[in-house]
């Protein structure tokens, strides 16, 4: 089982396990860079940046607002209101592309 919450972004090659027990989960507003795996029952909180090539181990809880590299994958970083707003300013402008694509009401956050 999978979740992907609101607002996600995900990044070229990235690979989401499914869960072998319960649920891998990425929460709203997460950038998923290019080349991660994000392994088995993994949950990415709310508002969280995995850079490129991060690995996600088996069961690993990321906190909201942490940005993440490396592999395994380490908190390097906590976003702050400016950090958040960046992401929810970049997940605002691929949903405009998207309506503008398909000629569908306005997108809010």
């Amino acid at each position: 089982n999978v979740i992907i919450e609101d607002f996600v972004e995900i990044g070229s090659n990235t690979t989401i396990d499914r869960a072998t027990m319960g649920a891998t989960i990425i929460e709203t507003g997460v950038k998923l860079d290019n080349l991660i795996q994000i392994a088995h029952n993994a949950v990415i909180g709310k508002n969280c940046i995995i850079g490129a090539n991060a690995l996600i181990p088996e069961g690993k809880i990321i906190p909201d607002n942490s940005v993440v590299m490396g592999s395994p994958g380490k908190v390097v970083k906590t976003l702050d209101e400016t950090g958040e707003a960046m992401l929810k300013r970049s997940a605002l402008h691929y949903a405009e592309h998207f309506k503008k694509f398909i000629h569908l009401e306005e997108v809010s956050l």
